[in-house]
């Protein structure tokens, strides 16, 4: 009935916070395994004609490789700091959300469990497409977290 393997698909902004505790819950709850992926661009930002100047896009992907790869390895530690167990991590490069649809067919998931944030125009939901994107082209069903604000006290209720 409940999906037996479920893949937290973190972007590393804040609005996956609340996707990652939602994720270990119900991975928790349900007795799922909980798989946690990253994937980066590694498209070129804009053409480098000379030879420095490719070097130096090498050299910024190369810290956006690392900076991904600490990231996951933090996304691994919270969820288990959050009682999770995760299972395995996975890092890819290319088109995120390709990547991401990819590595849930090989692994063959239930649920891809990813955050977003509203806009304000009622018109567009989603603040970023990479979770509409994983939405709209994914086999399996697709929980998108919504993220935000936290909510504020009501000074009425306070007097």
């Amino acid at each position: 009935m409940y999906p037996t393997k479920m893949l937290l698909a973190t972007d590393g902004s804040k609005e996956s916070a609340p996707a990652m505790r939602t994720a270990v819950e119900l991975a928790n709850a349900t007795g799922s395994e909980l798989h946690v992926a990253h994937a980066i661009s590694t498209a070129p930002q804009r053409p480098y004609p000379r030879h420095f100047e490719r070097a130096k896009s090498e050299d910024i992907l190369q810290r956006k490789r690392v900076t991904a790869l600490v990231l996951l390895d933090e996304k691994v530690r919270q969820a288990e700091k959050m009682g999770g167990i995760v299972v395995n991590s996975y890092y890819r490069e290319g088109d995120p959300v390709k990547e991401v649809l990819r590595l849930a067919d090989e692994l063959d998931v239930g649920l891809i469990i990813t955050g977003g944030r509203r806009l304000a125009r009622p018109r567009l939901l989603w603040s970023s497409s990479y979770p509409m994107e994983i939405f709209r082209h994914a086999k399996c069903p697709v929980l998108i977290v919504r993220g935000g604000k936290a909510e504020q006290p009501n000074p009425i209720n306070q007097r």
